[in-house]
């Protein structure tokens, strides 16, 4: 099972996933976006922040039938092919950076972060103060830029 060097389960899953599996819950998390973060992290050389429960965001990382978020999609009969039901998308944040220049350290650096594939648009997420990344297949090569 993957670990990572600077996350807990609980950080990267939803809550009710991790009443079940606790810190055996991160197994549900892909490699590559476990790699991610632990490099992002050294680079930056502070906390990253997917989940944060105490604030009420807990959907940052996987996220199940049983999370408002999918079930509201479900429930107003709604296609939802997310990255986070996979576990291969993540947003987060990082509180002691101006989230542009993160934004744009990763994108810029496309074979260093090349285990990611994908980025929102900064238009849409920087604006609600998070970065979401995954590595859905694109078919084309560096980290593709796409508008949810």
């Amino acid at each position: 099972m993957q670990k990572s060097k600077y996350f807990k389960g609980k950080e990267l899953v939803s809550p009710e996933v991790y009443k079940i599996y606790g810190e055996e819950a991160i197994k549900f998390i892909a490699k590559d976006i476990l790699i991610f973060l632990d490099l992002l992290r050294e680079d930056l050389g502070v906390p990253i922040l997917v989940n944060r429960p105490s604030v009420g965001i807990t959907q940052r990382g996987l996220r199940t039938t049983i999370d408002s978020i999918v079930k509201d999609k479900v429930k107003n009969n709604k296609l939802y092919l997310s990255a986070h039901v996979l576990g291969r998308g993540v947003d987060f944040e990082v509180p002691s950076m101006d989230m542009k220049k993160v934004y744009e350290r990763i994108i810029n650096n496309p074979r260093r972060y090349s285990m990611i594939t994908r980025i929102e648009d900064p238009n849409v997420t920087l604006a609600k103060g998070y970065i979401h990344v995954d590595n859905m297949e694109t078919g084309k090569n560096g980290i593709y830029i796409f508008k949810p």
